[in-house]
């Protein structure tokens, strides 16, 4: 619960405190990696409606745990060894989405070896059956761990999906 907290709080610091840096209030988003994309799809699904992020950015996100898909390391860290097979459906992402969730842009490659593709496909699956807005990219290779390297293949088409969808968003409001 501490770092669902803490992002939470710092959503409401940049919607109070980031006129001061140029942030519009009506535009603050979250964007997590691996575990850190579990904790921006997290806080986007669970968070009050009138706190939530505008939109998520997942880069090969941990989402679901449900026994065919997690990885094993990430959900056993999350939850623990004796987790339930109800706690781990209750912490999936794919079950948390509802009509209030906001719009989200999936990254990832499709030889990670850490966090199958089909995590995030039912992710956006579940987004699509509420009407979300969403859009994924699943580069061919890349493995986990690729967002932030400039020297990664796909670090421009990454960046440019990236710029892409936000403008998107912001024209969609």
């Amino acid at each position: 619960e501490v770092p669902l907290e803490d992002a939470q709080a710092a959503l409401r610091y940049m919607r109070t405190e980031g006129a001061k840096w140029g942030v519009d209030p009506a535009q603050v988003g979250i964007l997590g990696s691996s575990a850190g994309g579990y904790l921006a799809g997290h806080v986007s699904n669970v968070t009050p409606d009138n706190e939530k992020p505008q939109f998520s950015i997942l880069i090969y996100s941990v989402v679901s745990g449900t026994r065919r898909s997690r990885p094993r390391s990430t959900f056993g860290l999350m939850l623990g060894e004796q987790r339930t097979t109800a706690e781990q459906e209750a912490y999936s992402l794919q079950n948390l989405v509802t009509p209030q969730t906001p719009p989200a842009l999936l990254l990832l490659a499709d030889d990670d070896l850490t966090v199958p593709t089909t995590s995030s496909m039912r992710y956006y699956k579940a987004l699509c059956r509420f009407g979300i807005p969403a859009a994924m990219h699943v580069f061919p290779s890349g493995g986990h761990g690729w967002a932030g390297h400039d020297e990664y293949r796909y670090a421009d088409p990454a960046k440019e999906a990236i710029a892409d969808w936000l403008e998107i968003e912001k024209n969609r409001k």
